[in-house]
């Protein structure tokens, strides 16, 4: 289970960076002043075979940054969340002399989505060590990187792994059932008021200042899993992240939010709006985009992802695509939610298959 999720996430990506090619096409190499690194196919194998917690990513991401540091910045986040943890970003850059169009990866802000970080480490390694994905991607392009957005929720989640499950609500209720069972679902952070003893978190996707409760007539409680905080950008994850990506200012053309889809055989590409059902003015635009990429990265049995705007299924408001967009005013959005299990076998090591690339070429 976890190799087939990491295929579906890096096929998309690296084929939605195809179709970023034809938008912004590479420049001539020799002439872009890119540093020639060493060569290399690092092969179709994936490399890392168990979901990576925030332990290993820290060590994989500092082992990245000291062997390559003319290419690679390991940047923490501020604010720290509430179990003291920063946010990781980092940044890919083969030419730091001249000023590439920027593709942003923001992975892992559900608490449940344990397969994404390994994608986007996977993709940082190809993108630095692979000789099929530095010729044009890595070359041409900047990549800003954070594998894990909700290091708390992630960490939470995997801790509580082999507990038998428990309904979700109720479990936030009851603080003897939460000391014997895990809640059956968990979309949120685990941020915690002074004097809080049950219901706790904010799912981070409902935190962004977009139009922030749009979609509902009242605010879920605190038991509830899509409870967006009492404020806009209440959570420090939320806060976190607009800093970082208002720091890179125009740097950035390209944003994927690497999601998870809990329903099997519901495989989405999305993109704004979430909160309404009104069209963006380049929605004719993002909507081929997402099909040449379903088109190019087709599941392991045959099917495509659905592509379509994202209030097409239901509206969701505060979510950070639309705040990247309506904000930041980044034109080019996704919001890629490959099937992943709930509570997936945590030491699954089966190779389910290694043709994620060569499939497509």
């Amino acid at each position: 289970m976890l190799l087939q999720i990491k295929v579906s996430l890096l096929t998309v990506l690296y084929f939605s960076g195809i179709l970023f090619m034809v938008l912004f096409p590479p420049r001539n190499f020799e002439q872009s002043g890119a540093r020639k690194r060493t060569m290399r196919s690092i092969g179709d194998e994936i490399k890392y075979k168990q979901y990576i917690n925030y332990e290993a990513l820290l060590t994989v991401t500092k082992r990245i940054s000291y062997s390559d540091s003319e290419s690679a910045r390991l940047l923490y986040l501020k604010p720290v969340t509430s179990e003291n943890r920063s946010i990781i970003a980092l940044e890919l850059h083969n030419d730091l002399q001249s000023k590439k169009p920027g593709i942003l990866v923001i992975a892992a802000l559900n608490g449940m989505a344990w397969g994404a970080p390994n994608a986007v480490i996977e993709l940082a390694e190809k993108l630095l060590y692979d000789s099929n994905y530095q010729t044009p991607f890595f070359n041409d392009y900047d990549w800003y990187l954070i594998p894990m957005a909700n290091p708390d929720g992630i960490d939470f989640t995997q801790n509580l792994r082999t507990r038998p499950s428990f309904r979700a609500d109720e479990w936030s209720k009851n603080a003897t059932v939460r000391n014997i069972t895990r809640p059956s679902i968990w979309h949120k952070n685990i941020d915690k008021n002074n004097e809080q003893v049950t219901c706790f978190g904010t799912n981070i996707n409902r935190n962004f200042a977009y139009h922030w409760q749009d979609d509902v007539n009242k605010t879920p409680n605190e038991c509830s899993q899509y409870y967006p905080g009492h404020k806009p950008f209440s959570s420090v994850e939320a806060q976190a992240i607009r800093n970082y990506v208002h720091s890179l200012g125009d740097l950035i053309h390209l944003t994927i939010h690497l999601h998870a889809s809990f329903v099997p055989k519901k495989e989405f590409i999305l993109y704004p709006w979430r909160y309404s059902l009104r069209h963006p003015s380049n929605y004719r635009t993002l909507q081929d985009i997402g099909e040449y990429a379903a088109r190019q990265s087709r599941l392991p049995d045959g099917r495509l992802f659905e592509v379509h705007q994202s209030s097409s299924d239901e509206r969701v408001a505060g979510t950070l695509s639309d705040y990247i967009t309506g904000v930041v005013g980044i034109d080019l959005v996704f919001l890629i939610k490959p099937y992943h299990q709930i509570y997936p076998n945590y030491t699954d090591h089966t190779i389910l298959g290694t043709s994620f690339l060569t499939d497509g070429l």
